[in-house]
């Protein structure tokens, strides 16, 4: 007999329960370093791969989670999304 496929609806099953009881939904972040290449990434950000990662090595010790507790946003996406904003106003 094979188990697996109704184990895994049953897991399903679950997975979606504890979503409604819960209450949270959370969304796939995807990582903008690998999603976008070079110039779709300084296009969208107007500053390169590495001088993003040498700002938020600057930056780190002043603005890192204390915890990972919900599910927090790393260094890198906080610097990211202040410098979407500067680049777009939105």
């Amino acid at each position: 007999m094979d188990y697996s496929s109704s184990s895994d609806s049953s897991d399903e099953e679950l997975f979606d329960i504890f979503n409604v009881e819960n209450g949270r939904n959370f969304r796939i972040r995807n990582d903008p370093f690998e999603e976008y290449s070079e110039s779709e990434f300084r296009d969208r950000f107007r500053f390169t791969k590495d001088t993003v990662n040498y700002l938020a090595e600057i930056i780190r010790h002043d603005i890192e989670p204390t915890t990972l507790r919900n599910r927090s946003l790393s260094v890198a996406e906080q610097l990211l999304i202040t410098l979407r904003f500067y680049a777009t106003g939105k």
